[in-house]
This record gives structure tokens, C-alpha cells and sequence, in this order.
């Protein structure tokens, strides 16, 4: 029980900050971040890809 809690818990946690980041990127300012967002999905799509 006490796993399960602690595993919903982070989960929890982890959604938190997903959404957080993205009303962030949504709210700032400028077209930097979302050139800065497709840049670092471009390379780990490229990175994957290559392996």
C-alpha cells in the first residue's frame, strides 16, 4: 500500500511539472522557446534515428 502510494505520488509530481512547463513555454514571451523546443525534439529524434 505504502509503495503504491508513493508511486501515485510521484506520478502526480511528474504530471505537476509537465503542465507547468508547458504554460510556461505557452505564456513566455517571443518565438525563442518554441524555435528552443523544436531544437532539442529535432536532436533526440536525430539521435535516435542514428543509433
Amino acid at each position: 500500500m505504502i509503495v503504491f502510494l508513493a508511486m501515485l505520488l510521484v506520478v502526480i509530481l511528474i504530471v505537476n511539472v509537465i503542465l507547468h512547463v508547458r504554460i510556461y513555454v505557452v505564456y513566455s514571451s517571443g518565438v525563442g522557446p518554441f524555435f528552443f523546443v523544436g531544437l532539442i525534439i529535432l536532436t533526440m529524434v536525430a539521435l535516435y534515428f542514428k543509433r
